[in-house]
């Protein structure tokens, strides 16, 4: 199987290393960037580059598309992609509007080809002990609290490289929030109450997220995010009636200490990327349905589009 890599940059490199590990054949990367893309053949072996989509989704070599773009572009260059008869893993978030990521479930079921969502949380060693738990009917969540509140007042990403794009901490961050809250409730539907902060000039986009979720059985989930905060925190507080859980590190606690030690967050993450794109090739050799499609993710993108239309 071929894979072409839509974005040369650093979460195209980690799905680069995934597809790698995976035994997958990377035969092509796209950019607008000729030294961008040069540098990235390079440094992952790749042979060919394009610097517009069309060529790289010519190639009949190419099976499957990773769609590691700006958030912007993600919809329209996964829809493009479909159409052209390919299977697509898209990086989270599926679109920055609900009527995007519709639009990619739309397409997916009308060309027949799978759209995997890199919902990486889904692929956490922490996480999926959580919803293991949760499905064998040991853990009964009644309360979620999740944070992620990090310093994105400029166009740097996590690597410290500049970008030329600006990223919203609703319809990312938040997607990773809402999705894995629904997920780990094991809810597809929720009461929505909250919204956006004002628009931030150096940004252009609400830079706050607050929310409350409750499910239809009662369950309750609250979402913080902020792009503000000089302080990093990225946890969940996972509240039953008889115990507590904490996921923070890359790693799951209890009352009696470490549950799942995954060696810290890079570690974690790492091992989840390599997870999910091992599952969505192997679901696309197989003929079967990844573990997490655009669809099982458009329960969080609504709660998404419910806060910023509240706001």
């Amino acid at each position: 199987m071929g894979v072409g890599i839509l974005g040369p940059g650093a979460i195209g490199a980690c799905h680069a290393r995934a597809v790698r590990a995976a035994g997958g054949r990377i035969v092509a990367v796209a950019g607008p960037k000729p030294e961008e893309n040069a540098e990235f053949s390079a440094e992952h072996d790749i042979p060919r580059s394009y610097v517009d989509t069309d060529g790289l989704l010519a190639d009949d070599e190419i099976d499957a598309i990773i769609v590691a773009a700006p958030s912007p572009v993600h919809a329209a260059l996964s829809v493009a992609a479909l159409r052209a008869g390919k299977h697509v893993l898209c990086e989270i978030p599926a679109g920055v509007s609900l009527a995007e990521a519709e639009l990619v479930a739309q397409v997916a079921a009308e060309t027949g080809r799978h759209v995997a969502m890199g919902h990486t949380l889904r692929f956490w060693a922490p996480h999926l002990e959580v919803r293991a738990r949760v499905e064998r009917g040991e853990l009964r969540l009644r309360h979620i609290i999740a944070r992620s509140l990090q310093l994105r007042q400029s166009n740097v990403g996590w690597t410290g490289r500049t970008r030329d794009w600006t990223d919203s901490v609703l319809w990312h961050q938040g997607a990773h929030l809402a999705d894995t809250a629904l997920w780990l409730l094991d809810a597809t539907e929720a009461k929505v109450y909250g919204g956006c902060g004002p628009d931030w000039p150096g940004s252009g986009g609400p830079m706050d997220v607050g929310a409350v979720l409750v499910t239809p059985s009662g369950d309750m989930a609250t979402l913080s995010l902020s792009y503000h905060s000089r302080e990093p925190v990225s946890d969940y507080v996972l509240i039953a009636e008889d115990q507590t859980l904490h996921i923070n590190d890359g790693r799951l606690y209890g009352p009696d200490g470490v549950i799942v030690d995954s060696a810290g967050v890079a570690a974690t993450q790492d091992a989840a990327i390599e997870a999910q794109d091992a599952d969505f090739l192997a679901a696309v050799a197989e003929g079967r349905t990844p573990r997490c499609t655009v669809a099982d993710v458009l329960p969080a993108m609504r709660v998404l589009d419910a806060l910023e239309h509240a706001s």
